[in-house]
């Protein structure tokens, strides 16, 4: 493949003018068209309760230009971390596994109640990428330049059990809070598996809350591919992704019973950090009208879903009305039914 040449090697070395020879010129038509299939990100696929896969064959290759992270401040651009990865492209012709029970293919040991990135990583030389899957984290606190830990529940601190300054060299992406966007080089790295893991960094201090979400950006050729969810059980959720399109096989729940105005309610458990858009249904039982007022900020509705009771019940609910709503910067939403009982808020999916 054509993206997979360039840069030629030959055009590194020496100064002055450089030969291009036809074939080269036909490697750069071809990777003018096969520039356009860049956005185009590989799809995920559940492949049971501790594996993912990405599929291909022969025919139908699986090709991925080894770009980063994808912004989350400008959907559509992508963040390299200041020049970690080559931007160069992977074609593997045979499906590729992710596995959480065999060594190696997480950083960490593993975790319940936890987002992992999934990435698509190459060495220099390599032509075929492999996978493997990163914690995704929060902030608990930060002292000088060192953030302990907090759990994807934002419910108590934890520590991933990496290996000591193992992730040294890699770097932070802040995805939600004040810092959002912001890229620091890792100087260190705990092997704390418990509640006190920390990571320290360098540059000027990050303005974190607890609660922030970020992500490691390995020190490596790498890409991004998708978010899955290890629950309670540590099984992974099943779903499906097309794209930046996600949903889950069987709905999560976000809320339930009465809420007397507007909660603030934790997305930490049902969609990850690098959502845009939440997706999901409101539902009553026991012949209640379905109400669900949903803000950004806590003070006006953005979205209002009401709607009065069917005669009878189906599939356990007597009523149920569809939403999407975008997901704000602090990855909060804020939910009210006006304090009616025999609701739900169930979601099945999220856009990135």
């Amino acid at each position: 493949m054509a993206l997979m040449d360039l840069p030629q090697a030959k055009w590194g070395g020496g100064t002055g003018r450089q030969v291009i020879l036809k074939s080269d010129f036909a490697k750069i038509e071809e990777a003018l068209v096969e520039s356009f299939q860049v956005k185009g990100n590989l799809s995920l696929r559940y492949a049971g309760p501790h594996q993912v896969e990405v599929n291909a064959t022969g025919d139908c290759k699986a090709r991925v230009m080894l770009c980063g992270f994808p912004s989350p401040v400008h959907r559509g651009l992508w963040v390299d971390g200041g020049g970690l990865t080559d931007g160069r492209y992977r074609v593997n012709a045979a499906p590729e596994t992710l596995d959480w029970e065999v060594s190696g293919h997480l950083w960490g040991r593993e975790k319940s109640n936890q987002w992992y990135c999934v990435y698509a990583l190459a060495g220099p030389t390599e032509t075929l990428f492999s996978l493997k899957a990163m914690p995704v984290m929060r902030v608990s606190s930060q002292t000088a330049q060192t953030i302990t830990l907090r759990n994807n529940a934002n419910s108590a601190d934890i520590g991933y059990g990496f290996r000591t300054d193992e992730l040294a060299n890699a770097r932070i992406l802040m995805l939600t809070g004040a810092s959002r966007g912001v890229v620091r080089p890792i100087t260190a790295n705990n092997s704390d598996n418990g509640t006190g893991g920390t990571i320290s960094y360098g540059g000027s201090p990050l303005t974190v809350a607890t609660g922030d979400w970020f992500v490691v950006l390995p020190n490596t050729n790498f890409r991004y591919l998708g978010m899955v969810f290890n629950d309670e059980a540590s099984n992974l959720v099943p779903f499906l992704q097309e794209g930046n399109s996600f949903s889950y096989l069987t709905p999560r729940t976000l809320a339930s019973g009465a809420l007397n105005g507007f909660t603030p309610i934790d997305l930490g458990l049902v969609a990850p950090p690098t959502a845009k858009i939440l997706q999901g249904y409101g539902a009553a039982q026991g012949g209640a009208e379905v109400k669900l007022a949903i803000s950004h900020d806590g003070t006006a509705p953005a979205l209002i879903v009401h709607g009065a009771p069917p005669s009878g019940t189906f599939r356990g609910v007597q009523g149920a009305l569809p939403f999407s709503c975008q997901i704000p910067n602090g990855h909060v939403v804020y939910l009210d039914n006006g304090n009616s009982p025999h609701q739900r808020v169930n979601i099945w999916g999220w856009t990135e």
